[in-house]
């Protein structure tokens, strides 16, 4: 695991094979409510193939990128962008199309996603590390695996969907296997009047009460281009992200 220093921890956000749940979200607003706080974060997208999180901090895909420095294209400062913002800046291991196929075919992935998280640590200065996880089957997916192997503690993210359901029971028995700590999960709730079971049931996987997000479209219109209300939804996901991952 990762456990680099005792007082930096590196935080991931994932959900198993389940896509779609919030995961980019809530690390977006995890990048906004950082540098607000005094804390200096760093991002790294995994999302190759669908850098979500990366063309929202961004605005595009850039040349350097984590998979041209696990292939030894990019050197560490090259693929380490620093995102300005109004409490000083962000920075991004940002992901784009086609990496997993790159790092798969070329790259050692676990010895130099771990150097540049040491990187990050000794030079950059850095509080807090969050990566942004793809969908992936735990059981299937040895890259993303290693990735999760770096991490200190696992935020599950669901959805009121059988299939989220089943994508987390398999990533809780897989963390567990590994002795990774698990953070709260969090559940974006569509419909409310089935909440009591959902909540109920994901507790029982994963030995805590989840926290709720009331997951309507201005949570996702606020933390992706700053219009909409702040709404109850945008209220809760604050709340979880300063109270949970920031913590």
């Amino acid at each position: 695991m990762g456990c680099y220093y005792i007082d930096v921890s590196i935080k991931c956000i994932a959900s198993g094979q389940k896509g779609g749940v919030g995961k980019s979200t809530l690390t977006i607003l995890t990048a906004k409510a950082a540098p607000a706080l005094g804390i200096r974060l760093a991002i790294i997208d995994l999302a190759m193939g669908n850098p979500s999180t990366s063309l929202n901090l961004l605005g595009n895909i850039p040349r350097h990128t984590l998979a041209t420095y696990v292939i030894n294209v990019s050197k560490v400062n090259e693929v380490i962008h620093v995102i300005p913002t109004e409490h000083g800046p962000v920075y991004l291991i940002p992901s784009g199309y086609g990496d997993l196929a790159l790092i798969n075919e070329y790259g050692d992935f676990k010895e130099r996603l771990g150097s540049l998280i040491k990187y990050l640590i000794d030079r950059v200065g850095i509080d807090h590390v969050v990566i942004d996880f793809p969908s992936f089957e735990p059981s299937l997916d040895s890259v993303l695996n290693e990735a999760l192997d770096e991490c200190d503690i696992v935020y599950p993210v669901g959805i009121q969907d059988l299939g989220s359901v089943v994508a987390l029971r398999n990533l809780l028995h897989f963390v567990r296997r590994f002795s990774i700590n698990v953070g709260r999960p969090v559940i974006n709730m569509f419909r409310e009047s089935l909440g009591r079971q959902w909540v109920a049931v994901v507790g029982k996987l994963s030995g805590l009460e989840p926290s709720i997000i009331h997951y309507d479209p201005w949570v996702i219109r606020w933390v992706h281009d700053g219009a909409g209300q702040y709404g109850v939804g945008v209220k809760e996901a604050l709340s979880y992200v300063i109270r949970e991952i920031l913590s």
